[in-house]
């Protein structure tokens, strides 16, 4: 028998919001071993949504390893309230826009820093060149 997780109604309305602004994502993944809410893989973003139950301390507890064991494996996490959805799920959608643009960008201007990924390559061509002018003089 296969763990199918109960979806909440505000995990429902981000999901539906994000669908509408052509965001797309995977809903109860797992990564890295936990299984996250709502999973964004273009922006290497987690969604995690807490209800009521995340304000036990020994839940607090295991939202805190999870949360650090996601960023460990590269994952940028997000944690929303139940309320904060309900009451204005449009500055969540925004906030999570917001990031993903903050991402792309960010991977852009690596790319135009080290455009084909191969800067050792220029390395590695410099010390070549280095070497022939050294046995052309003779010197080593």
């Amino acid at each position: 028998m296969r763990f199918q997780p109960s979806i909440t109604a505000a995990q429902k309305k981000l999901a539906q919001k994000l669908r509408e602004r052509k965001i797309f994502h995977q809903e109860n993944r797992k990564v890295a071993g936990w299984e996250v809410d709502i999973l964004i893989p273009s922006g290497h973003l987690a969604v995690e949504i807490d209800g009521f139950y995340h304000l036990s301390t020994a839940q607090q507890l295991k939202d805190e390893e999870k949360t650090a064991q996601l960023t460990a494996a590269g994952y940028h996490v997000l944690r929303f309230t139940n309320t904060e959805i309900h009451e204005d799920c449009e500055a969540c959608v925004e906030l999570i826009s917001s990031l993903l643009e903050e991402y792309k960008t960010r991977v852009k201007e690596a790319r135009k820093e080290d455009p084909a990924g191969d800067a050792w390559r220029k390395d590695l061509r410099k010390f070549r060149e280095k070497l022939e002018g050294r046995r052309e003089t003779g010197e080593d």
